[in-house]
């Protein structure tokens, strides 16, 4: 891969991060869009994001070989994923609890959104592996 495609591929993942954090509704009730900080634990994905992406940065950037960078650019990204996953699996509850209204939650794009990101910064850092080893 190429090291174009690789930069290209982090900061897609990053720009995803961020569409998906700040941009895009995490769920809808009725006509009300819910944004990500709404819902309980947000502060846990934008965390994990933020430093999957700083950590896939230094990973693209950093001069010589670091083998440690990509396991933890791994372990942040199933971090992130598993935070964005949860956070979008809570959605009914935000509103819900123990009353059922007339109007049902419905899921938003910003979780699938989110986990698309994750995967794209995890695809920077293998391809980075990959670009480096040739």
């Amino acid at each position: 891969m190429s090291k174009v495609v690789v930069r290209a591929t982090a900061v897609a993942g990053a720009a995803g991060a961020l569409v998906a954090a700040v941009g895009l509704p995490w769920a809808w009730y009725g006509d009300r869009a819910v944004r990500l900080t709404e819902f309980p634990g947000w502060a846990w994905y934008v965390g994990a994001a933020v430093l999957l992406n700083v950590v896939t940065a230094w990973t693209l950037v950093g001069p010589g070989r670091r083998g440690w960078l990509p396991l933890v650019a791994g372990g942040l990204g199933v971090v992130t994923i598993v935070a964005a996953v949860v956070v979008t699996a809570n959605y009914a509850e935000v509103f819900l609890g123990p009353v059922v209204p007339a109007v049902r939650p419905s899921l938003g794009p910003g979780g699938p959104v989110a986990v698309l990101a994750g995967l794209t910064s995890l695809f920077a850092v293998v391809g980075a592996g990959f670009s480096r080893s040739r």
